[in-house]
């Protein structure tokens, strides 16, 4: 991965991390990895864990950022998730899986897709 792509993707990690502290979520953790996969936030919002996968783009040429959120990466975006839960002993706290897409050549440029998808058996 090139800086610049790493450096957009903190860049736009942090804008979502400050968005959503203002929507009323606590950040519990950020960059947390596994094996399965990574989830970038990991937050508390109205007494649910919030998995949170964050995509920032600067144009269109490649869609938009949410379509970047595959079937392949909600698999493992679940699998880490429920990874964390067993760690941290959470298994009673229900659970999310929210977007954030940045795109800065968007009108609308920083859009939180609630419950973007479900976790379901096709995913374990």
């Amino acid at each position: 991965m090139s800086l610049f792509r790493k450096l957009l993707g903190k860049e736009g990690e942090d804008r979502a991390a400050d968005f959503l502290v203002g929507q009323g979520y606590k950040i519990l953790e950020r960059n947390y990895r596994t094996r399965a996969g990574e989830i970038d936030l990991i937050a508390l919002h109205e007494g649910m864990v919030v998995f949170v996968e964050v995509k920032t783009r600067t144009s269109n040429a490649f869609g938009a950022p949410e379509l970047a959120v595959t079937p392949q990466k909600q698999r493992r975006m679940v699998k880490a998730a429920l990874g964390y839960l067993r760690f941290k002993k959470l298994h009673q706290m229900p659970c999310r899986f929210d977007v954030v897409a940045i795109n800065s050549a968007a009108e609308k440029e920083l859009e939180l897709i609630r419950n973007a998808f479900e976790m379901d058996r096709t995913y374990l």
